[in-house]
């Protein structure tokens, strides 16, 4: 089944370097600071939002594979880090700006 993930984090004292590798390591598990809509848009989310589209066995297992990775690509960077992953099956997602 196809789930929609979104990851928001936080680098504790990250430099502007970290968060540029740390948006490498996420683009490399397959979450992305732009998503594209069925009618081609591409729109750039908020900053430290990342985002993508997984097949997985249900929700949970694709969150927790997600959590796991992202938590081990920065520990590998020695980033102090929160990380929030949110993980939906029937998904639809809008963009508006103010």
């Amino acid at each position: 089944m196809s789930y929609f993930a979104v990851c928001s984090f936080d680098l504790k004292n990250g430099s502007y370097e970290d968060y540029n590798n740390a948006y490498a390591n996420l683009a490399a598990i397959g979450l992305h600071k732009q998503v594209t809509s069925e009618d081609g848009k591409t729109i750039a989310l908020p900053t430290t939002t990342i985002a993508g589209k997984f097949t997985g066995n249900n929700a949970s297992a694709v969150r927790d594979w997600l959590v796991e990775s992202v938590r081990k690509a920065f520990v590998a960077r020695r980033f102090t880090s929160e990380i929030f992953v949110a993980v939906g099956g029937d998904w639809a997602w809008g963009h508006r700006t103010t």
